[in-house]
This record gives C-alpha cells, sequence and structure tokens, in this order.
C-alpha cells in the first residue's frame, strides 16, 4: 500500500501558556552570568570546559525563560490514517546564565548526551529541527563567522553568542523571551548516521543539521565528518523533553523512533534504534569522594569510594599543575611506592568503565615523612566559581612543607562519607573559596563531624568567602548555631562596606594572634586564584575573638580566632576563621608567615583550665548543653570586667536548688558542670549575676 503524507505543524501555546518545564534546579541567586562563565572556561581545556557547563546546567544556572518547554506537534497521514505527534522543546539553545546575561554553549554531542540523560530529554532528529523551525514564531538570520582554526574556541563562541544576541535582544518586546526561535544554531541531532555510513576517518562523529535561512533553507545538510569531541562556534542544543504525546497516548522517543510505522511522524530516515550517542552519559563522572594518605616514608595510599563497575586511576606530580606518572586501574585504594622522602606530591583522578575515562577530578596531595602527619586538609570547595582551578591545595600544601609540616588531604565529600577522620588528626585546614550558598558551605553532616573534632580537642582553621553569608546570614538555625558557637562568628556585611570588588587588605588586630604580619593583600583576580569580590565582614562572639580587620576601616574584622573548650565539650580546642580564602594571600611569602602565625596560636598551651578565651566583648550567659539534660549539663558564662559573680540554680517556684558560682571572677568565658542529685524532672533556672548585670535562662531535667 502507498504511504501518502500530508504534513501540518502549529504551536499550541504561546508564551504566555506553557505546558511543560524543564525538569532543572532552581538558579541561585549567586549563579554566575553569562558574561561570568564566559571569563571562567576562556582558556580552558576542552574537557574541563565540559565539565564546567555541565556543573552549571544540572545545578540550574540557565535563564528562567528556557525552563518553559514550548509544544510542537505534527499530524501525518499514513497509509491513509491521521496520525498526531506532540512533543516540548526548549525555546532557544542550551544556554548557562541569567536571562538579561546568557551564554549560548557550544558543546560536544558527549556533553549534550549526558546533559540530556540527566535531565530525562532527547536530542532532535533532522525532522524535528525542520518541525521547530516551521513552528518557531521567531525565524532569526543565521550569523555565520568565516571559518577559520580558532572557530572550537571560546573567544569565538563568545563572538558568536553577541552576534546571535544583538538581532534577538531587539525584538523582545515583540517576541519576549521563551518564544520559540529557530535560525540562530546548527543542531547536533541524533540519526542512524551516528552508527552508519561512517567516513573511514571518523569512526565515532557527531551528526549536524539546520542553521535555516529565512527563506526555509538549512545551510548545513546532515553531517558526520566531525568526531563526537568536536564542537565548534555554530552548534547549539535544543533539548526535547523525552516524554512524547503520539496520538493521545504518551511515549517516549526511543519507542515511537522504534516504531516502524509511526516512527515517520519524527523521523525522515525510517527507524533509529539507538536515538542517542553511546559514549555520552555512561562514561563516568570524576570522582568526587577520595584522599591522599601517610602509608610510610616514602609511600602514599590513595583511597576511593568504591563504585560497582568503575576503576580509577591516579596521575601525578610535584607541582599540581602536571601530572607526568600515574599508577594502576584500582576500585578503592592503592598505594604508590617508591617516592622520594620530604616531597609533595599531587594527584588527580580518573574514573574508568567500558566506555572510557571521565575528565580529571580535583587535585588532592600530600607528603612523605617519617611518620604519620597531624595535619588533614579538606578541599570543601566545589563551586563552579571564576577563577576556581580545583586546584588551591598547591597553596595550602606548600606553605605547610614551607613551615616543617607534612599533611595529608581528602575531598570534603570523604569527610561526609566517613572514608577519613578528623579526629586522627591534631590540625584540620578547610578549603571554602567562594563555596556560598550556591554549593553549600558546611552541610549538616559536615557541622557535626566538625562539632565534635572541637569538643574532642582539635585545631580548625577554616578561610573563605561568603562562609558567615551563607551560614548566618542566609543559614538554618543549626547553620547560625554552628557559626556562633564553633567557629565563633557573627555575619555582619557580605563585603567591606557592603561594596564588593572593591577591598583586597586586612591587617593584624593589636595584640592579636596576627599582630607583627603587616599588611595581607588577597586576590583581585589578578594573582592567579580567584577575585575576592565578596570578602565577609565578621565578628567575633561567644569568646571569638576579632583578630584582623579590613585595611583603613574601623570594626570591619575579617578574622576571629578562638581557644577554649566548645559547646558539649570536654578539651580545650582552637579555631582559627577567615572571611577570604588563605590561597589567594600573596605573595607566597607572606602566605607562608601567615600560616605560621595560625600553627603559632595552635601550638600555644591555653594557660587557664577554665579561662576559655581572652576578654570578651560582652557580658553574657549562655545556653546549656545538652538541654534537656541527665544526669548532667554544662553551663558557660562570659563576663568583660572583674566582678563578684553568682551563678545560682532555681526551681519554678523561685527556691534556690544551687550555687554554683560564688567569688571573684577575673574577665574571661568560664564554664561550669552541673550534675544534680534527688531532683525529679522538670524545668529550672539559672540565673547569673556580676556587679549590677543580671541573666537568666531556662533548662530541663529529664529522668
Amino acid at each position: 500500500m502507498k504511504i501518502i503524507y500530508c504534513i501540518t505543524f502549529s504551536v499550541l501555546v504561546s508564551f504566555n501558556s506553557f505546558t511543560q518545564t524543564l525538569p532543572v534546579p532552581p538558579r541561585s541567586p549567586n549563579a554566575m552570568s553569562g558574561s561570568s562563565f564566559v571569563n571562567l572556561i576562556w582558556s580552558m581545556s576542552l574537557e574541563d570546559r565540559e565539565e564546567q557547563i555541565y556543573s552549571q546546567i544540572t545545578t540550574g544556572n540557565i535563564p528562567e525563560f528556557m525552563r518553559q518547554l514550548n509544544s510542537i506537534t505534527a499530524n501525518v497521514n499514513i497509509g491513509g490514517n491521521n496520525h498526531s505527534v506532540k512533543y516540548f522543546a526548549i525555546p532557544e539553545y542550551l544556554a548557562v546564565g541569567s536571562d538579561s546575561d546568557y551564554f549560548l554553549c557550544p558543546m560536544t554531542p558527549l556533553l549534550a548526551q549526558r546533559i540530556c540523560n540527566y535531565l530525562n530529554c532527547t536530542l532532535p532528529t533532522k525532522k524535528m529541527v525542520d518541525q521547530i523551525y516551521t513552528s518557531s514564531t521567531l525565524k532569526l538570520r543565521p550569523q555565520p563567522i568565516p571559518p577559520t582554526g580558532a572557530m572550537t574556541t571560546v573567544p569565538v563562541f563568545s563572538q558568536h553568542n553577541d552576534s546571535v544576541k544583538s538581532i534577538r535582544f531587539p525584538v523582545i518586546p515583540q517576541y519576549p523571551l521563551g518564544s520559540l526561535v529557530g535560525g540562530t544554531k546548527k543542531d547536533v541531532i541524533i540519526s542512524n548516521s551516528i552508527y552508519q555510513n561512517l567516513r573511514p576517518n571518523v569512526p565515532k562523529p557527531v551528526v549536524i543539521y539546520g542553521w535555516h535561512q529565512l527563506n526555509g533553507s538549512p545551510i548545513q545538510p546532515v553531517y558526520n565528518g566531525h568526531s563526537e569531541t568536536y564542537a565548534d562556534y555554530s552548534h547549539g542544543i535544543r533539548l526535547v523533553l523525552d516524554s512524547v504525546i503520539v496520538d493521545g497516548s504518551p511515549t517516549t522517543f526511543a519507542q515511537l523512533l522504534a516504531n516502524p510505522n509511526l516512527c515517520s511522524l519524527v523521523s525522515d530516515e525510517g527507524t533509529i534504534l539507538k536515538p542517542y550517542y553511546t559514549l555520552s552519559g555512561n562514561a563516568p563522572p570524576p570522582p568526587k569522594t577520595f584522599g591522599i594518605i601517610w602509608n610510610s616514608p616514602s609511600s602514599l595510599k590513595i583511597f576511593v569510594l568504591p563504585t560497582p563497575g568503575i576503576t580509577y586511576k591516579a596521575f601525578y606530580g610535584n607541582d599540581g599543575l602536571t601530572f607526568n606518572d600515574s599508577t594502576s586501574a584500582f576500585t578503592d585504594s592503592i598505594i604508590v611506592s617508591g617516592l622520594s622522602m620530604d616531597s609533595i606530591f599531587f594527584f588527580r583522578l580518573r574514573a574508568q568503565n567500558s566506555d572510557g575515562y571521565s575528565i580529571p577530578s580535583e587535585v588532592l596531595g600530600g607528603i612523605t615523612s617519617e611518620s604519620n602527619s597531624q595535619v588533614l586538609i579538606i578541599n570543601g570547595f566545589d563551586r563552579a566559581s571564576s577563577g576556581n582551578t580545583y586546584n588551591f591545595i598547591r597553596q595550602h600544601g606548600k606553605s605547610f612543607k614551607q613551615n616543617g609540616y607534612s599533611f595529608c588531604s581528602a575531598t570534603n565529600d570523604a569527610v561526609i562519607q566517613g572514608l577519613v577522620s578528623l579526629q586522627d588528626y591534631s590540625i584540620v585546614d578547610y578549603i571554602l573559596g567562594d563555596e556560598s550558598t550556591a554549593d553549600e558551605t558546611f552541610s549538616n553532616t559536615e557541622q557535626q563531624i566538625v562539632k565534635n573534632f572541637l569538643k574532642n580537642g582539635g585545631n580548625l582553621f577554616v578561610s573563605g568567602a561568603e562562609i558567615a553569608w551563607d551560614l548566618d546570614n542566609k543559614g538554618s538555625s543549626s547553620d547560625k548555631d554552628f557559626i556562633h558557637n564553633y567557629l565563633k562568628s557573627q555575619y555582619v556585611y557580605d563585603a567591606p562596606n557592603n561594596i564588593s570588588g572593591t577591598y583586597y587588605q586586612a591587617e593584624p588586630v593589636s595584640s592579636g594572634i596576627f599582630d607583627g604580619i603587616g599588611v595581607i593583600n588577597f586576590d583581585n583576580g589578578t594573582q592567579g586564584t580567584i577575585n575576592v569580590q565578596y570578602p565577609d565582614v565578621v565578628k567575633g562572639v561567644n569568646g571569638g575573638v576579632n583578630c584582623l580587620q579590613y585595611s583603613n576601616l574601623t570594626n570591619q574584622f575579617a578574622a576571629v580566632n578562638f581557644a577554649g573548650i566548645f559547646p558539649g565539650g570536654s578539651e580545650n580546642a582552637k579555631v582559627v576563621f577567615m572571611g577570604f580564602p588563605f590561597e589567594t594571600i600573596y605573595p607566597e611569602a607572606k602566605r607562608d608567615l601567615f600560616l605560621s602565625k595560625v600553627i603559632s596560636f595552635f601550638e600555644s598551651p591555653v594557660s587557664v583550665s577554665d579561662k576559655l578565651t581572652s576578654i570578651p566583648e560582652s557580658f553574657q550567659l549562655f545556653q546549656n548543653y545538652p538541654n534537656p539534660f541527665n544526669p548532667s549539663t554544662r553551663i558557660q558564662y562570659a563576663i568583660n570586667s572583674t566582678q563578684y559573680v553568682t551563678l545560682k540554680v532555681y526551681d519554678v517556684l523561685g527556691n534556690e536548688i544551687a550555687a554554683l558560682v560564688d567569688e571573684y571572677k577575673s574577665a574571661g568565658t568560664y564554664e561550669v558542670e552541673w550534675s544534680p542529685t534527688n531532683l525529679s524532672s522538670g524545668v529550672y533556672f539559672y540565673q547569673l549575676n556580676a556587679g549590677e548585670l543580671v541573666q537568666v535562662r531556662k533548662m530541663i531535667l529529664l529522668r
């Protein structure tokens, strides 16, 4: 029987009445703009660039208008029977950034398929590209650039992005963002040409098609002459939701394209039995949960969270930039032997399965030494922030070595998974860059782990911009408790004077732990790390001591230190918390001197056992912990001058139950333990009197 085709197209919904949305997370208020993202990937390798694109898109950094999908319908007469198809596509080619500042991202088909797998989407066929163009309410003239060897580079990508927006933005009043747009890019498509009719020198191609001119003719016929790792400025990714409606019934594109009768609804090359790029999405992501620890004077051990079907290979070198040696494949751990003594080695890992290698992981490192290190460096800077090279262990590790200390390291994911214990180390150094709310600074699990470390007498060094912004200004009650009581700090401003990108110097507070170090400069984007545009302004609370301030400003502090017993703890512990990243301090000699001051503070004894810190800024009675309690609880209080102090417990009727303190006390922060006997469950009150000052709090005893 002869099959007669009669096809019509229509867009069933307008800009104001979409029927589907792209299943992508909400865009963070702190997400990068398209321009910032271009600057981030400007000189990156293809592998690194594509990993950054994947990270941005899967964490929701796409324009708001791109989340709303347009429906495309086609009616086809097949063998005398009318059939209909309806599917949903993004309005323009996939982009990173905001509505006002976005970057249309060329990418390889491998990355495109990986994104499709994550978002439950597909790439279009040739026929679907034609359908989408025909249905577009706005058809724009192609903006070709003369071909050169640079057409696969980000500078040319950016040039073309600007060209497209130069003709798109002027017509926004007539065609608002979210209108279906055609003509601005070639499409990366799914096709039998991915696997058939291959060119001898291109066994694994990308297939491209489209870039329709205003007369409806495509500039680019179906072409499979470039490899699957190729992407130039003209390539665009049009995501289509993998939920298609055929004759009123839902199905998937794989099922539709395998149907020899109905496939013609969306394919003009017959059935397509493999509507995807094989390696993409199946090749593993880079490992995130791993670490480097001491094994012997001439060997280091690499451990990683095992994953079924995945092996790992480590690449290493001495500078953290070049990786000339590699290990054999391993599944959960490997020992790298024959290393020179007292030397730093930096490592990055790649995961491997039957489809190939992942891109490289972040960089960690360790030092070979006579005995196990007492320093653990944790990289918690996961945010795809401009300037994040994922290797800031270089600055931290080299500075510890310069100060005579060996170190081990781990990702914060390895800490969360329990593959490494903070309790095995006396000093823990947390790298947090400008993590912020875009990629959680300290998760609840991490907070508990750090609390336990401090309760048991550990020394914690934490540095990064926007930590206080995330935990205190934007955080939950548990976040606020963590920063107030364990980092001993409080958020004041998002940047000095609440002006970003202006202040890049700090200096010691007189008689503080950094006294004598001089002015400290940190990176404004010209020193090879990150541009610290938003260094936190903080102040010490609950015994925290302000020890660093932003230069030429009054009472705008950049760091806090504390020594003493933390809530719920039994051992003296110490913390140094900075509002900008340690790795951004320059020159290197000043960075090394700064760390020497931190180490000296950690090594110095707490001189008075019950005095938890230097002079507090205010009189304060803290909530007891634990609360409710049984059989005992601890109560902290602070006084800022010598006073006659009483601390007494009362029942609900006002009867005095116990006198915990009744004597003169010099200025300081103190803690007492109360273990009541012969008292029933109930509510009790404890009252602090110091001179004319009085504070009362409530506690609950549960028998």
